[in-house]
């Protein structure tokens, strides 16, 4: 299989935000994948499954040269914390290996759990973060 048939087989992902999930954009063309809203799951592991393999198939198979992951999360539950600690294990693998990888936290100004949630996984993760104050 060719590289070019690859780029038909995986469309950009995009989930629509409700009250307790984000809106989840990954895009193909560019490596960028976002997460916008409340991560208050009940089911964490149906939510992540088709981005988690998303990631994998892009990762694998398109041989990217970036992955930017932007957060604009506003609640962020422990149960979903697990699962975004698998998304943010690959990447560090992935950083690991070389490949460019940019994840940026970006919070409201009045909202400093979510500003002290990015400070906390800056001092885990073994990833560049960069914290974005918004408004």
């Amino acid at each position: 299989m060719s590289v070019s048939d690859n780029l038909v087989d995986l469309i950009n992902l995009h989930i629509p935000a409700t009250t307790e999930t984000p809106e989840v954009i990954c895009s193909t063309s560019s490596g960028d994948i976002s997460m916008i809203g409340n991560l208050i799951l009940s089911d964490p592991q149906s939510f992540f499954a088709p981005i988690l393999r998303w990631f994998k198939t892009y990762t694998a198979e398109y041989s990217p040269a970036k992955i930017t992951v932007n957060f604009y999360l506003t609640f962020v539950n422990c149960c979903s914390e697990h699962y975004l600690g698998m998304l943010l294990k690959q990447l560090e693998d992935l950083f690991a290996n070389g490949l460019e990888v940019a994840v940026i936290c970006h919070y409201e100004s009045d909202d400093t759990d979510m500003r002290d949630w990015a400070r906390e996984l800056n001092a885990v993760i073994k990833l560049p973060i960069e914290i974005v104050e918004i408004n």
